[in-house]
């Protein structure tokens, strides 16, 4: 079951389990030095769900969580249409901030839930898409 934390979708469970991996994201990437410095971010060329810094370097942070494999690893579901868009959204960020930095990547982080919500994986995946 496929799950993008921006879906905005009314139908619970996978709305639910999208907020509940990226807040976990979030938590996780913040313990490992990361610092979120916005959630959720869109402009007209699309969304992503987290920006932060990772010591000098600004992350775009895709999230994906799913419920089993049924439909593969969360991570397959960046597509190159997604990516275009991840990376159309990186440069609008980017344009407007005062002095943009000069290293930037795109990272994805793949959650899958198991049984009764247990984590079964947590990976963040450094320069998921090439920018």
């Amino acid at each position: 079951e496929l799950v993008s934390s921006g879906s905005g979708r009314a139908d619970g469970g996978r709305g639910e389990v999208g907020r509940r991996g990226e807040d976990m994201a979030a938590e996780r990437l913040a313990n490992r030095g990361y610092r979120i410095i916005e959630r959720n971010f869109r402009t007209r060329e699309g969304e992503v769900d987290l920006i932060a810094w990772d010591g000098p370097v600004l992350a775009f942070i895709e999230v994906k969580a799913r419920r089993g494999r049924a439909y593969g690893l969360p991570e397959e579901s960046i597509t190159a249409t997604k990516s275009k868009r991840l990376i159309a959204v990186a440069y609008a960020y980017m344009q407007e901030m005062d002095e943009p930095p000069e290293d930037w990547r795109i990272d994805a982080v793949a959650i899958e839930f198991g049984m009764g919500h247990a984590l079964r994986r947590f990976d963040v995946i450094k320069g998921a898409v090439e920018g």
